[in-house]
């Protein structure tokens, strides 16, 4: 995200093989639409620092077109210039600091996008798969039949993930440890890229400052993260290259946990990727393309 971050292979995910077996439908949909949510979100957020830095040139403009108007003596002048040079001293400090307040809303907006990736797929795989409302997890989860019976058969998924969270404890748990616990009764738990798990950590409990202590660091975050260097006490300053880490950890996920789908089906996925890497790699079209 912002302008150093990227999702870190998601974008090349195979979704299904190239011959053979496929997933189904309603699966690859939805990994799609949680993907291009993921990437839009990056967009905006690169639109977001382009306008701040625009703002740097607004009072310039405001003097340049009052004076070819003839309307640099009017009562409201003063008044556009105070509020534009205004912003554009804000803009400038955003910027300086690497868009603190912008990237803070990011962080935020990232973790949302990582909780309903995992809640709506274990939602859709209940829905779908034979079998999954069988499993002895399921079993413990206490049902309002009368309030059950009025959903549609959607949202009684979306019914089932959020009593089985509470079952599971997994709102409580750190990290990707909340998303893992949710997929661990499906079988669809396992081991994570290098450095996913600890980017991944480091993103909710600076979601957690931002969200419940106006970002302001407190102990908790400094025990937890000791590798940040942060100052209790003061603002948590989210860069680009922090934003960035925690995009591209998240995209690692969304790419680790279509795998591990790809393995419940009988596909290999990963060597789908490799060889379409491999296939990028040796084109020199494709390698001219991607390096223009």
């Amino acid at each position: 995200m912002g302008n150093r971050s990227q999702v870190s292979k998601a974008d090349q995910a195979p979704t299904e093989p190239k011959a053979g077996k496929k997933l189904p439908k309603w699966m690859t949909d939805h990994f799609q639409k949680s993907l291009d949510a993921h990437e839009n979100l990056g967009q905006i957020i690169r639109l977001s620092e382009k306008g701040i830095s625009v703002l740097r040139g607004m009072p310039k403009v405001v003097k340049v077109i009052a004076d070819l108007d003839g309307r640099s003596d009017d009562a409201g002048y003063e008044e556009k210039i105070r509020r534009a040079e205004e912003e554009a001293n804000l803009a400038q400090a955003e910027i300086d600091k690497d868009f603190p307040v912008l990237h803070q809303f990011a962080v935020v907006a990232l973790w949302s996008w990582l909780e309903h990736f995992v809640k709506d797929f274990v939602a859709l795989w209940l829905q779908h798969r034979k079998g999954a409302l069988t499993l002895p997890q399921l079993s413990k989860i206490k049902i309002r039949l009368g309030e059950y019976l009025q959903l549609s058969k959607a949202e009684q998924a979306s019914y089932i993930v959020e009593l089985l969270e509470q079952e599971l404890g997994s709102p409580l748990k750190k990290g990707v440890t909340r998303f893992e616990s949710l997929l661990e009764p499906f079988s669809l738990s396992g081991s994570l890229p290098q450095g996913c798990a600890q980017a991944i950590f480091e993103l909710q409990q600076v979601r957690n400052v931002i969200a419940h202590r106006n970002g302001i660091a407190d102990r908790r975050l400094k025990s937890a993260c000791p590798w940040l260097k942060v100052r209790v006490g003061h603002p948590v300053n989210v860069g680009g290259d922090m934003l960035g880490r925690y995009s591209e950890a998240s995209g690692a996920y969304l790419l680790e946990v279509l795998y591990r789908v790809g393995d419940a089906h009988g596909l290999d996925l990963r060597a789908s990727a490799a060889q379409d890497s491999e296939a990028v790699d040796a084109d020199p079209k494709k390698n001219t393309d991607k390096n223009a």
